[in-house]
């Protein structure tokens, strides 16, 4: 029960300066240790995991950069064969970087290579979570499980999501959050985590007060992490707190101006009827979604999907980032940006096929899209009738969210 891996937050973006930070010594001898000799792939594997775990606490994005260089200059000195470590980091870093497939296929060697061991588990049962492979991913726990209870406890968690089992979800959820206040040593970033699942869970159910506390419980364990604040900032924005909103999106942003961050809060001025105020955001938002883009990141294509649909509508390149998130993974988002972009560039017929795939987690969001969509091709009681699940789902899902 406490063999836990840190995996937990996966977004990923090539594209920003790296973040002040406290002095990390553990940072620091292992970048002498390589220095001093570029063929040393244990100290390689060893930075490698410490720049993603760096990145998880700060959402820095540069740090992903860094856990990739680690990785290969692992392989580039000892082969995968003899170095499963070094396979290992490199498919945490294919995780963290959207290429799912790539994080897939290598956890299946690193299986083949480290037979009965949860680590290649762990990161295949990610993968195929994001490639909407559910049925595996659920044989993958299932052999996870005696090897790693708390791991397999979230991602069971994260398929009971998908497939619109929320009670389920909350209660594993749960489960997860009460043993990792019992592990020793502790992990406040695990603990953290799950807190902001189940605000996110409740968020999303229309019940804001149970949302609140379980976000401040988060930075209770981990104070300033940007995650928590990031969906704080949301619920207050949702709750008509907004200048409480703005100031926590402002504040993260001068910490990480991460592009998603810099959408929310264009967003925000935009669903307050200040178009003018949401422009130099989104501004900087669309530049830095290129820029990564440009830099050969493929994590953002889902965010512009959304940006193109919604906060600057351009059905042309709102269809292609969608086209190509989709490309990456099968989960109920993808399938929903797609659907929303075809929707948007008066694709009806094809947006109706691909909104269907997007059924499963029962987000009321999602039902909004398919009853617009629905409505738009004719089929008026189907569309009222996915407005009302929706209702039934949150019943405010008509305030302020986020594009996640």
């Amino acid at each position: 029960m406490k063999r836990v891996l840190a995996n937990w937050a996966l977004c990923a973006g090539l594209c920003f300066p790296l973040a002040a930070a406290p002095p990390d010594r553990a940072l620091d001898f292992l970048e002498a240790k390589v220095k001093a000799d570029p063929d040393d792939f244990i100290a390689w594997n060893q930075l490698g995991e410490r720049c993603l775990a760096r990145r998880r606490e700060t959402g820095d994005e540069a740090w992903l950069a860094r856990a990739a260089h680690a990785a290969a200059a692992s392989l580039k000195a000892i082969p995968a064969e003899s170095n499963p470590a070094g396979l290992a980091l490199r498919a945490r870093v294919d995780l963290a970087s959207h290429r799912f497939a790539d994080a897939r296929d290598r956890a299946r060697k690193l299986s083949d290579l480290q037979p009965g061991k949860p680590a290649p588990l762990i990161i295949l049962a990610d993968a195929l979570l994001e490639l909407g492979d559910y049925d595996e991913a659920a044989r993958t726990l299932g052999a996870l499980e005696p090897l790693s209870p708390l791991d397999t406890a979230t991602r069971r968690a994260r398929l009971a999501l998908a497939r619109g089992q929320r009670d389920e979800a909350r209660v594993l959820f749960t489960t997860a959050r009460d043993t990792a206040k019992t592990l020793t040593p502790t992990q406040p970033q695990l603990l953290a985590w799950c807190e902001v699942q189940l605000g996110e869970l409740v968020h999303r159910s229309g019940d804001w007060d149970a949302a609140g506390p379980r976000y401040l419980a988060a930075l209770e364990a981990v104070p300033e992490w940007w995650s928590a604040l990031d969906h704080l900032a949301e619920l207050r924005a949702a709750q008509g707190r907004t200048d409480e909103a703005f100031a926590i999106y402002e504040k993260l942003i001068a910490r990480i101006p991460r592009p998603e961050l810099l959408q929310a809060i264009g967003d925000l001025h935009l669903f307050l009827g200040k178009a003018d105020a949401a422009k130099p955001w989104h501004d900087r938002a669309l530049a830095a979604y290129l820029d990564a883009t440009a830099k050969g990141s493929v994590a953002y294509y889902h965010h512009l999907a959304g940006f193109y649909s919604d906060s600057r509508p351009d059905p042309a390149a709102a269809l292609d980032a969608a086209r190509k998130d989709a490309a990456l993974r099968k989960t109920a988002a993808a399938h929903d940006a797609l659907a929303w972009a075809l929707y948007k560039s008066g694709d009806t017929k094809a947006a109706i096929a691909e909104i269907a795939l997007a059924a499963g987690p029962r987000d009321a969001h999602i039902l909004q899209h398919t009853a617009m969509i629905r409505i738009s091709a004719g089929d008026v009681a189907g569309g009222q009738a996915a407005l009302r699940e929706a209702a039934a789902v949150n019943p405010r899902f008509n305030a302020f969210h986020v594009h996640r």
